[in-house]
């Protein structure tokens, strides 16, 4: 209900403005109860007092029905007084639940009052926010006595794939209610509804899991020039019988020309969960002749890549 500020009448005599200083009314609320014992809160409001007048009787500016919340100007209805003494009444909240004729199980409260000797005088049924009424269109019941229904239960998992990336899906598991049993499952995608077929691991998501890593082991013989896949991690070439031209990522050649020999690379470790990799460009030259051996690791999802 807005209130606006009643401003102070000027000093003397004369007219003019009002003072700058002005206060505002005070407000008040007192309860009664209606004839039926109905309550209601009656907002009393006071007027402000200026230059130091004596202050005047409050004045009714309407009343509240605390039910509701619903507020009415002017004065309380015919035959609103005070509320009979109430302290040995008492109000007991049970939750039950309507047991309906389409076997549906809906929780509900109901609002018993007692008088002083115990005796329920008065019942109200509303939904479980304690406000909203609610009309039982069934059987009131226990709500442990509700029968019992298969539940589902939804949980979000990942995908793992062999290159280390994840696709995050849900799983709608359908519980039988009175055991426990799993009777059903089924994979969506986020949208709860599109199918979903996973084709990796399946794990809780966040976890850590790098792209899986396979040895690999090449003979080539020349002419051939061989390029090391991205993603490589280690690195070994062993000459057969050279020459054969090594070339790093920095654009430096090598020839090796001395037959057995051997050489290998290996990628200091990320310090995270992710494999490491040799940076690349990296070729090996086998010209006619000449062959050679390579064994290397890679991921696993490239594939045979000889």
């Amino acid at each position: 209900m807005p209130v606006e500020p009643v401003p102070c009448a000027p000093g003397g005599g004369g007219g003019g403005d009002p003072s700058p200083s002005c206060c505002a009314p005070s407000i008040t609320s007192v309860p009664l109860c209606q004839e039926d014992g109905t309550p209601l809160l009656l907002v009393l409001r006071s007027a402000c007092a200026c230059d130091s007048a004596e202050a005047t009787d409050p004045e009714v500016a309407g009343w509240i029905d605390p039910a509701t919340g619903t507020y009415t100007p002017g004065p309380a209805p015919a035959g609103a007084g005070p509320c009979p003494s109430s302290d040995c009444a008492s109000v007991t909240v049970l939750r039950l639940c309507d047991s309906t004729p389409d076997g549906d199980c809906l929780p509900f409260l109901r609002h018993l009052v007692h008088d002083c000797d115990g005796t329920v005088t008065a019942s109200t049924d509303t939904a479980t926010d304690g406000t909203t009424p609610y009309t039982v269109v069934g059987e009131p019941i226990d709500c442990d006595d509700c029968p019992c229904t298969d539940a589902i239960k939804i949980l979000p998992l990942c995908d793992y794939q062999l290159d280390g990336t994840s696709v995050q899906f849900l799983r709608h598991l359908t519980y039988e209610c009175a055991t426990g049993t799993v009777t059903g499952q089924v994979d969506t995608t986020l949208d709860g509804s599109t199918p979903y077929a996973p084709t990796g691991e399946i794990e809780e998501c966040g976890q850590c899991r790098p792209a899986q890593m396979c040895p690999q082991l090449l003979g080539l013989s020349g002419p051939e020039t061989w390029a090391m896949p991205e993603g490589t991690e280690s690195l070994a070439v062993t000459v057969a019988c050279g020459p054969v031209t090594v070339t790093d990522c920095a654009g430096n050649a090598t020839v090796i020309a001395e037959c057995g020999t051997a050489f290998s690379w290996a990628a200091p470790p990320t310090g995270t969960c992710e494999p490491a990799a040799l940076c690349s460009p990296f070729t090996v030259d086998v010209p006619e002749g000449a062959a050679v051996y390579i064994n290397f690791v890679s991921p696993c999802a490239m594939g045979d890549v000889s």
